[in-house]
């Protein structure tokens, strides 16, 4: 599944982690710094797994698995927030 962060969702950076606006600007998420990295390699459309491939060489303590685990539940709750967006 590849996914791309939504047209006019707006974000800011400060600190190392990112604030995400809607296009509606209804929802307002702040994400973490972990967040903040894969919300970045959004700004083009990202297969999952290629997602974590690169994601994974960022964490010495985080296997494949769980950071598999914790990216896809990233993007669950970006997708729940209407953030992101699947596409072909």
């Amino acid at each position: 599944m590849r996914v791309r962060r939504k047209p006019g969702v707006t974000s800011e950076t400060v600190d190392g982690e990112a604030v995400l606006i809607g296009p509606d600007a209804k929802e307002v998420i702040a994400v973490n710094a972990v967040g903040t990295l894969v919300w970045e390699a959004l700004a083009s459309p990202r297969d999952t797994d290629d997602l974590v491939d690169e994601l994974l060489g960022t964490f010495d303590d985080v296997g494949r698995d769980e950071l598999q685990r914790d990216v896809r539940g990233f993007l669950s709750e970006l997708r729940e927030a209407d953030l992101i967006e699947e596409i072909d």
